[in-house]
């Protein structure tokens, strides 16, 4: 078994930028009248230390022949990539435009209307397929890919039949990182005989199947760069970051109830109520 776990560090540098994002994210899904609140929260520590400290990116010219590509395979928590892209300069469009009629963030990530958006997602099972096309076609490149799952989203088929490929082809420059919430909305919290988390020994599956794997906090920013960084090193083989997460981090109403947070319509009152509590630093 080749997991590794990487110790959590002291607060980094990262916190206080991820409590904005979130805050920003938290007023748009408001205004947009409700969305995916505790994936999009779960998820954003990632995506923000991989465009911090890891991705070759080029946000003045988005499709630079040599950035590292990053695929948002569980598309449905697309405003934390907005969030992340805006920040750096990708595009200036006000985050508070998310899910409006004509405004290019959409619900789900669309390359054909956004900068920074290296492929349009959504459909739950298919990034790490895309993810792989593209790792391969820029072999003998020092380019990376990295795609961004669920951990309920690994139920599905294309999944692992792109993962038994990949490591078939020792695909290195292949990375995949589970944003491990440990909540779906349907089919599994709701049956007395599906108790637990969506899927059971990720790290077990993932080494099985071929994979370097790692699991570290998916919220402590300076853990996870360590552990991108690492991954990024492997030789001979795929690697997968498992990072355990909170559903709804940084608010204590939405963790306390991850299943209605999933994808929800609040009321001013509810909002006020979870903004007024403001959003903790990610560590």
């Amino acid at each position: 078994m080749t997991t590794l776990r990487v110790q959590p560090t002291p607060n980094s540098s990262l916190a206080d930028e991820a409590a904005e994002l979130r805050r920003e994210i938290m007023d748009a899904l408001f205004a947009c009248g409700g969305g995916h609140y505790g994936g999009s929260l779960s998820v954003l520590d990632l995506i923000l230390t991989l465009y911090r400290r890891v991705l070759r990116t080029f946000p003045d010219h988005p499709k630079h022949p040599d950035r590292d590509r990053f695929i948002m395979s569980k598309g449905h928590a697309s405003i934390a990539l907005y969030a992340v892209l805006r920040q750096l300069g990708f595009f200036d469009e006000p985050l508070a435009s998310y899910g409006q009629s004509g405004s290019p963030l959409e619900g789900h990530p669309d390359m054909t209307v956004l900068p920074g958006i290296d492929f349009s997602t959504g459909s739950l099972g298919q990034g790490l397929s895309v993810g792989l096309g593209i790792a391969l076609s820029l072999q003998n490149t020092n380019q990376h890919t990295w795609v961004v799952l669920g951990d309920g989203e690994c139920q599905e088929g294309q999944v692992w039949e792109a993962a038994m490929l990949a490591a078939r082809y020792q695909v290195e420059s292949l990375h995949g990182v589970i944003d491990a919430n440990q909540f779906q909305e349907w089919g599994w919290s709701h049956h007395p005989q599906l108790s637990g988390p969506p899927m059971k020994e990720l790290a077990l599956k993932w080494d099985a199947f071929g994979w370097r794997v790692f699991e570290v906090d998916g919220h402590d920013h300076e853990a996870l760069a360590s552990t991108f960084q690492l991954a990024a090193l492997t030789k001979g083989q795929p690697s997968m970051v498992i990072a355990h997460t909170t559903k709804g981090k940084g608010y204590p109403m939405i963790e306390a109830d991850p299943i209605r947070f999933h994808c929800a319509t609040i009321t001013e009152y509810e909002h006020n109520e979870i903004m007024g509590g403001a959003a903790c630093p990610s560590v």
